[in-house]
């Protein structure tokens, strides 16, 4: 038997945000039995902190799942709301049927591990992205691989982050289930336990046999062409067996482990995940990810407030679906009431580089959620934004000799920072154009003049955002006849298409 034990049900590990406000680390029995009374989960790592939802959602579907009680349906999920509080009976009898399965360093059985003898140890920042580990940029910290030494508790908190956010890697190691990391969206309820029930999946697409990943006898390192909800929640793309040791003789760490390749998906776009807004081309199916320079606020339709509607014209046609667990707990609301909706997100170059990661929070009236023809509004006024801006950076780089020809580079760290502010200022007035859409009357969304007149501030700040950045790139341009000269085109250009872009204000 180990030296070493940390059961995870037990010991703290878990950073919980309690009513007063306060931050204790707690084991998953007491974060279940007290989930009514704790805000959140929080963690300063976005892609922990996910993680971390995502092992308590799991462990509680399963629980669900094996005692019969699995939701169907909304009004289930609504009953469990309405009870208060998880059944902890319910816990302890399905703690019983997994077994000793929850210690982080049992001989035969590690926690979200699987037992490794022959491999060879590896530093345990290959499991981190913040920390620099092999050929792996470092962004966040200039150090060397083995200097990355954790405790326990931090030790499994890292583990969460396999199932939703690994990367693919060399020598076959494969990502997650959902590829390369997508941007995830949690519903957000009163307390952590209408959290973890608003984030219960009910999309029944089960298929195989596959089971919890601390109840599985199977070590991972299959080609895998079907899998059920808990085992997709719970992959396992890698085989990771920590090595604990002893410091200042009292205190076990961890600085290494085995890690091997794991599981690979190989079904298609079979698999849909709750938690995730999907885009539909043609055959092809991708979820929604980060992308560069573009703040999450900015995808809200895809996330939020889209669902099956069709986008483009012929061939070209595309459209969204949101989430899951987005739509169920829209449903749930009531429409005078607001959802709250944290994302999460990393960024990659849909390999094993990875470049930043995020978490964001976004509050969307109900009444907005619930109705996707209102939501298909405020995603076209989205939309006349993104013109907006393409029109202002081409602005910009007008600026320069001959508009930039022959140069693909002329002025683009000005348009590039023009375009930013832009955005920024934006962002401040979404909310408002959001709660615009939402207060109109049911009969309102078709008509043209009901529609201007809910989003004209929203389209006066457009314009005025966009004439104020060509200005401010204008000022720092040459003075000569030719520059000045320019300077009048590409404004006269620039105020043209804007207005067309926008359309009609209402006085």
């Amino acid at each position: 038997m180990s030296s070493f034990s940390f059961n995870v049900l037990t010991e703290p590990w878990i950073p919980v945000v309690c009513r007063d406000g306060s931050i204790v680390e707690t084991g998953i029995l007491h974060c279940l039995e007290q989930a009514h009374t704790l805000r959140e989960i929080r963690d300063p790592a976005p892609i922990v902190e996910f993680g971390l939802y995502r092992l308590m959602e799991a462990f509680l579907f399963d629980a669900l799942q094996l005692s019969d009680q699995r939701p169907e349906h909304r009004q289930d999920l609504k009953i469990m709301i309405d009870s208060g509080g998880i059944d902890m009976d319910m816990i302890k009898k399905y703690i019983e049927k997994c077994g000793d399965a929850f210690d982080l360093f049992h001989p035969e059985r590690p926690f979200l591990q699987t037992k490794m003898d022959t491999s060879s140890p590896k530093p345990l920042s290959g499991m981190f992205p913040a920390a620099p580990s092999g050929t792996n940029v470092s962004h966040w910290r200039h150090s060397h691989e083995d200097d990355l030494i954790v405790s326990s508790a931090e030790a499994a908190r890292l583990l969460t982050t396999i199932a939703p956010f690994m990367t693919a890697g060399g020598a076959g190691l494969s990502p997650s289930i959902n590829g390369a990391p997508a941007l995830y969206a949690l519903p957000v309820g009163k307390n952590l336990f209408e959290t973890l029930v608003l984030n219960t999946p009910l999309r029944n697409q089960d298929s195989g046999q596959g089971v919890a990943a601390w109840r599985s006898t199977q070590a991972p390192g299959r080609q895998c062409t079907q899998a059920t909800t808990i085992e997709a929640m719970t992959w396992r793309p890698r085989r990771i067996q920590l090595i604990p040791e002893i410091i200042n003789e009292k205190d076990v760490v961890v600085r290494t482990m085995r890690f091997e390749k794991g599981d690979s998906a190989h079904f298609g776009s079979t698999w849909i995940d709750a938690n995730l807004a999907y885009r539909y081309e043609a055959e092809k199916v991708t979820p929604i990810r980060m992308r560069e320079n573009r703040p999450i606020w900015r995808d809200a339709g895809p996330l939020l407030l889209l669902n099956d509607k069709e986008h483009g014209r012929e061939e070209k046609k595309i459209s969204f679906r949101r989430p899951d667990v987005i739509e169920l707990a829209f449903e749930l609301k009531n429409s005078d009431e607001s959802l709250v909706v944290q994302t999460y997100g990393m960024r990659t170059d849909m390999k094993m580089k990875v470049f930043e990661w995020i978490s964001s929070s976004l509050t969307v009236p109900a009444g907005l959620g619930r109705s996707t023809r209102l939501g298909e509004l405020v995603h076209q006024e989205i939309e006349r934004a993104e013109k907006a801006a393409y029109v202002l950076r081409v602005g910009v780089k007008s600026l320069f000799p001959r508009e930039g020809a022959g140069n693909k580079e002329a002025l683009g760290c000005i348009a590039d920072r023009c375009e930013r502010t832009y955005w920024q200022k934006l962002e401040h007035q979404f909310h408002s154009l959001m709660n615009s859409f939402a207060a109109m009357p049911k009969d309102a969304p078709d008509d043209p003049a009901c529609i201007a007149k809910a989003a004209k501030e929203w389209r006066q700040n457009i314009a005025q955002s966009a004439l104020e950045q060509f200005e401010l790139a204008a000022k720092d341009m040459d003075s000569d006849s030719d520059a000045l000269e320019r300077q009048v085109r590409a404004r006269m250009r620039l105020k043209t298409k804007v207005n067309t872009i926008i359309g009609e204000v209402p006085a």
